[in-house]
Formats: structure tokens, C-alpha cells, sequence
């Protein structure tokens, strides 16, 4: 099963590279900087200048290279050849010598334990929920962190994902047929469509791709405890009546795990307040000793 969804997505992402753009708008550093998404920098506030960095799943790699500007030792890897054909030829173009890209199938742990490296910090933003195995794909990126490392994941939520799953449905039954609607939808994801390309990567990503589960805070917390990995907070957050400003906190701020009743509450608001993200949340955590 793994490896027929791992066939159907690597072929996917292979026709429709992703997060998609045109390589003619970065033509200096300063371009990847001012392109960069206010999420990616929050996290390169969060993450010390001497830590090294492995973005899973960096597709054409637009967060790893800009991570990887104030940093010696960044990765990003991929099984999507055209994605990562994308990400080469922005690295040789911007000169990024200290971002290293690598084809790699994460639920392949021999190709996991070849990579011979150890980091610091490990991102694994919106891949999980597109193999053939979440967990074990989870369980086998944490052979590539180091003790007290830090680790981010990104998934769907099971809750949160149902305005998108009816938007799909939508577009497939009632308005099949009917662009602006659809132009509507993905405008609500991403605001302005006059990035083409953007647009396009993010309509096949969220409305075409062929495999997607979606995931609980329990079920999550679960692989944390049966990992070792310390729970550090959620964006958004977990915690009753109280956000954290994470423009001015950063990420991996300590707090009490929420209990199944929270969590419970909590993803009942994730509904309406995650619509727009397509129900996507992310959970951090440290590697104990």
C-alpha cells in the first residue's frame, strides 16, 4: 500500500512541483528574503544561526534556501525529481553553498540512515499526511535528529480539514465547470493569484492530489510519547483562551500537554479557524536524551 500511494505521489509531484514558482523572480538573495513567507520568518528567528537544519519534504525548496542564508548546514530532501530539479538550479543560481539537497524517500529507512548526518533541527511541513504511512514515516525521520534536537510537524486535521474536503466537493460536483469559483477558493488559501505558478501548484496540491489522511492532536501526541520526543506547544494553539504571539515568541515555547477534552474543543474551533489553511496545523517537540 506504502509504495503504491509513495508511486502515485512521486509522479504527482513529479507534473506539479511544489510549492511552485518562477525561478526568473529570485535573482539575488535579497529576492528569497523579501519572498519569504511570514511562517518562514518566524522559524528562522526560532532557530539559532549555528544549528543545523533538515526540511522534509522541501519540494523546489524555497523555505530551506532561504533558511539557509544566515546558516552553514541546511538540507532539504525529496523523492520528487522535478521538485528537486526546481530547488538545484535556484541554489546554483544563488551561489547557496551551505544548502545541501538530496533525494530521499522517507519511508525507505535505508535511504534515511545513508544520509550519515545528524541535525539540530528537523521540519517536516505538510508531507506526513501524503504517504502511505504517517507514523512510520515519523518514526523514521527521528533516526536524522539528534538528542534534544528539535522537530516540527505539519499535518492536516481531522477536524479542521472539513471546509476544504467540502470546497472539493464542490468543485467536483456542483460548480465543476465554473473557474471563478475555483479562483475564489484558492484565493481564499493565498490571497493574490497573479502568481501563476504559485496558484497553479497550490489548486493541484490542495484540490488534485491523488493521497492525503488527515490526523488528530491525541493521535499525534501518541507518537510523540512512544518516541521520546518532549510535546512543546501547537500553532495554533492547544491552550484554552490564551495565543501566543509567535511573530514576537518564535516556536518550541514550553507548555502543558491539553488533556482529550481540549483537544476535543479546541479542534471544533479549528474548523472555522484553520479554513483557510486547509484544516493544517503544526506540532513541536524536543528529543529527549
Amino acid at each position: 500500500m506504502a509504495t503504491q500511494v509513495g508511486n502515485k505521489v512521486q509522479q504527482f509531484y513529479n507534473q506539479s512541483p511544489f510549492p511552485d514558482y518562477e525561478l526568473e523572480k529570485f535573482n539575488s538573495k535579497k529576492d528569497l528574503e523579501i519572498a519569504a513567507y511570514p511562517f518562514a520568518r518566524i522559524l528562522d528567528k526560532s532557530i539559532p544561526k549555528n544549528a543545523s537544519i533538515l526540511d522534509i519534504g522541501t519540494g523546489t525548496g524555497q523555505l530551506s534556501a532561504f533558511l539557509s542564508l544566515r546558516r552553514k548546514c541546511v538540507w532539504g530532501i525529496d523523492f520528487s525529481d522535478s521538485s528537486l530539479n526546481k530547488a538545484e538550479k535556484l541554489k546554483e543560481k544563488l551561489n547557496l553553498g551551505s544548502w545541501h539537497l538530496k533525494k530521499v524517500d522517507i519511508l525507505d529507512i535505508n535511504q534515511i540512515k545513508k544520509i550519515g548526518v545528524k541535525f539540530d533541527y528537523i521540519l517536516c511541513l505538510g508531507v506526513l499526511h501524503h504517504t502511505g504511512d504517517a507514523y512510520k514515516g515519523f518514526k523514521n525521520i527521528l533516526e536524522l535528529l539528534k538528542p534534544n534536537g528539535f522537530i516540527a510537524i505539519g499535518l492536516y486535521n481531522k477536524f479542521g480539514r472539513i471546509p476544504l474536503k467540502t470546497r472539493k466537493l464542490l468543485t467536483k460536483t456542483i460548480f465543476k465547470n465554473n473557474q471563478k469559483v475555483k479562483d475564489y477558493f484558492i484565493r481564499l488559501q493565498i490571497g493574490n493569484l497573479k502568481d501563476k505558478e504559485r496558484a497553479r501548484g497550490w489548486w493541484n496540491d490542495q484540490y488534485l492530489h491523488p493521497h492525503e489522511t488527515t490526523h488528530t492532536i491525541g493521535e499525534v501526541l501518541r507518537w510523540f510519547k512512544k518516541n521520546s520526543i518532549e510535546y512543546y506547544e501547537t500553532i495554533p494553539s492547544s491552550v484554552p483562551y490564551i495565543q501566543s504571539d509567535v511573530e514576537i515568541c518564535g516556536v518550541w515555547n514550553k507548555s502543558k500537554s491539553p488533556n482529550s477534552l481540549i483537544r476535543f474543543y479546541k479542534q471544533l474551533k479549528w474548523i472555522h479557524q484553520t479554513s483557510k489553511e486547509g484544516g493544517y496545523w503544526i506540532t513541536f517537540g524536543r528529543k529527549k536524551c
